[in-house]
């Protein structure tokens, strides 16, 4: 399936909104209620009332179209259970930011293996678990919790494993002059690897120059021959880190 849906979508749901300000829910519903997104945006929790005037729906049933990806906001073990309710309601590409998965333990790649089965099955596209989301300056959307200000927009597209390092490469941007055209915070990869997005950032005709921070890559071969494809299209710079015990 194409992954399109994760930077065009027509619509967007949060499940896992939250009214509590400090709530990552409710950072995920601000950055796109406030941010600009020019689709539709659902927000889902099973308690009901409004946020940032839009109604809470208590389950991803009543969601209304249009609505192309789900952005995840519940606890680890609630996890496979919603990713359930979106395939059933058709929705095909889905965030998952919660920890608590493979790096965490046996129990928790045991859980990841479910919520790719899940995903497998109804044949959703999955980034994560384990992140902060995707941006694109230029639409704009905003996937992530992060407190304001969002990124500045420029012409720099960035894919990070690591949430906690694209989350400091935001707040570092600030007044240095650059900014990021799309950032795809990939963290577990249970379902798609910098491989794939790979070709999906390099093709962006707002982004001039791909940055990337690996931690790992499943398969080596591929990647190459798909940064080298890319690299016909638009400069690319990866660090590459974990080769050694300090990094």
């Amino acid at each position: 399936m194409s992954l399109a849906a994760f930077f065009r979508p027509r619509g967007v749901v949060v499940i896992g909104a939250s009214t509590n300000p400090v709530g990552l829910g409710y950072g995920v519903a601000r950055n796109l209620v406030e941010g600009g997104f020019p689709g539709a945006v659902h927000l889902v929790n099973p308690k009901g009332g409004t946020l940032f005037g839009k109604p809470l729906y208590r389950s991803v049933a009543e969601v209304p179209d249009p609505v192309d990806l789900a952005v995840i906001i519940v606890p680890a073990p609630a996890t496979p259970q919603v990713l359930e309710a979106c395939g059933q309601r058709g929705i095909r590409a889905a965030i998952v930011a919660a920890g608590g998965f493979r790096e965490a333990g046996e129990s928790g790649a045991r859980l990841e293996e479910q919520v790719v089965a899940v995903a497998r099955r109804y044949g959703i596209r999955l980034i994560g678990p384990n992140c902060i989301g995707v941006i694109d300056t230029h639409l704009p959307l905003n996937t992530t919790f992060l407190a304001p200000p969002p990124p500045p927009q420029g012409e720099m597209a960035f894919l990070s494993h690591s949430g906690a390092l694209a989350a400091a490469v935001i707040d570092w941007l600030q007044g240095q002059g650059m900014g990021f055209s799309r950032l795809v915070s990939l963290g577990n990869q249970a379902d798609v690897s910098e491989t794939e997005m790979l070709p999906l950032v390099a093709a962006d005709p707002h982004t001039r120059v791909v940055t990337m921070y690996l931690e790992s890559v499943a398969d080596g071969r591929r990647f190459v021959e798909t940064a080298r494809q890319a690299s016909l299209q638009k400069p690319l710079v990866a660090l590459k880190v974990g080769r050694y015990e300090a990094g």
